[in-house]
C-alpha cells in the first residue's frame, strides 16, 4: 500500500468499514446498534470525514461482527479492488 495522508487514511479506512458493512448487508443503524455508537459516528466514519477515537472504532467493528484484521485487510487492499 503506497503512503497515504492522514486524512485520505481516514477515508480508506471508512470505505473498507462500508465495503464490510454491505457484503454483511448491515444498514448503518444496525452496525450502530450492535456496536453501542451513535448511527452519525457510523455515517461519518464511513465518510472518512470523522477520525474517531480507537474505542469508537472498536465498537464499530464489534458491530459489524467481524474481527479488527478483517478490516485491516480491506482497508490494505489496492484501490482498485476496494
Amino acid at each position: 500500500m503506497t503512503t497515504l495522508k492522514p486524512d485520505e487514511q481516514v477515508r480508506a479506512l471508512g470505505r473498507a468499514i462500508r465495503r464490510i458493512r454491505r457484503e454483511r448487508d448491515l444498514s448503518q443503524e444496525a452496525v450502530a446498534n450492535a456496536g453501542g455508537v451513535h448511527l452519525n459516528q457510523v455515517r461519518r466514519l464511513e465518510l472518512g470525514t470523522a477520525d474517531v477515537y480507537t474505542s469508537t472504532l472498536l465498537r464499530v467493528v464489534a458491530g459489524l461482527g467481524v474481527p479488527l484484521s478483517e478490516v485491516a485487510r480491506a482497508y490494505e487492499q489496492p484501490p482498485d479492488e476496494r
